[in-house]
């Protein structure tokens, strides 16, 4: 048996709640009325992944909690990719940030791009929340080496992610 105590990596990191995300539950056949998820089971899912509908329960209508983030355009994860790398590899990126985003919105529907805006030598992604910024920027850096830097506020979880390499 090891005598070796647990290290607690969260253990300094303050709570903080997602003023987006209530603790009220929604009732079930809840569904989004501009992308179509479907609250059920206490969690949001993708139309085509969510279990069956209760046929006689009313359908509900709201707007989800990642719609709302982008009506307000307030991103839980700022991404900037730049340096010379970016004007003779764009489109191989953009493919990547597009895919990344649509594996992390298969898996959590919530999770997903709110803007993407770019220009010869930089590339800049907000998204709804810090992980999927995490997620592309841990991609680029496996598929294209580069340097990588991660910053998080002290007071919300966002999290700005900055990619930079030169040709």
């Amino acid at each position: 048996m090891s005598d070796k105590t647990p290290i607690h990596i969260r253990r300094n990191v303050e709570s903080y709640t997602d003023p987006y995300i209530t603790d009220e539950c929604l009732p079930e056949n809840t569904e989004c009325k501009r992308c179509g998820s479907v609250y059920a089971a206490g969690r949001w899912y993708l139309k085509d992944q969510a279990p069956e509908m209760k046929s006689e329960a009313p359908v509900h209508q709201t707007i989800c909690p990642a719609c709302r983030k982008q009506q307000d355009k307030l991103p839980g994860g700022v991404l900037t990719l730049s340096g010379t790398f970016i004007a003779r590899h764009k489109d191989e990126i953009l493919n990547l940030v597009r895919n990344q985003s649509s594996k992390a919105q298969n898996v959590n529907p919530l999770e997903r791009i709110i803007d993407l805006e770019s220009s010869d030598d930089e590339i800049t992604v907000t998204t709804t929340n810090e992980k999927l910024a995490q997620r592309i920027g841990r991609a680029l850096h496996r598929a294209y080496d580069g340097e990588i830097e991660y910053q998080f506020g002290e007071d919300t979880k966002l999290a700005r992610v900055n990619w930079r390499r030169e040709l």
